[in-house]
């Protein structure tokens, strides 16, 4: 059911690219969509964050993502140079000796002020009032984008109410839909422009 409202969105998120110059935020979002909906997509930490638990299965740079590369990923493909950003970022060189090409969900608050334009809220300033493209993070564990109804779309990983493993291009429910409430975020990043 989750699955065909989903692709429901998907579809009005298409109607809305002609949208999407007044707001970049909603080719981000569309974007993130297109890769939930797409089934070579699926969830990987990538290779410098692997454990026994988690293991290696590609890159998280694509096809499959983690939460705060989608994030990236996305921001980037809709024209804001997130990425260009991490790698100037102290932590790029410090964390992963420049070989991880995005960020992480504690790095990208500090990303975002260098390209400028977002504004950082708490979340219970802004949770009865969110907006479509709404990054919605919990800085060193987990981000998504609100894209509307109450729900996010979000490289969750195998722990999530659908499945899969972790073999690369399996999307089970790694990367989809989700409800945005009651799951702990502390921080909503929204574009207001330049």
């Amino acid at each position: 059911m989750l699955k065909i409202v989903f692709m429901g969105w998907l579809l009005l998120a298409n109607i809305a690219v002609a949208q999407a110059s007044a707001n970049p935020m909603e080719k981000a979002v569309i974007w993130a969509m297109s890769i939930a909906a797409d089934n070579r997509h699926g969830y990987s930490q990538g290779e410098e964050n692997a454990t026994a638990s988690h293991p290696y299965t590609g890159s998280r740079e694509g096809p499959d993502y983690d939460c705060s590369s989608l994030i990236y990923h996305a921001l980037d493909h809709a024209g804001f140079p997130i990425i260009a950003a991490w790698q100037k970022n102290p932590a790029y060189w410090s964390r992963y000796h420049g070989k991880q090409m995005t960020g992480d969900a504690d790095t990208l608050w500090m990303d975002l002020q260098r390209i400028g334009g977002f504004q950082k809220f708490s979340w219970n300033e802004v949770k009865n009032n969110l907006k479509r493209g709404d990054i919605l993070c919990t800085p060193a564990v987990h981000v998504a984008f609100y894209v509307g109804n109450g729900y996010t779309v979000e490289a969750r990983g195998v722990n999530n109410p659908i499945g899969g493993d972790w073999r690369t291009g399996d999307q089970g429910g790694e990367i989809d839909c989700y409800n945005a409430y009651g799951r702990g975020w502390t921080e909503v990043y929204r574009y207001v422009g330049k």
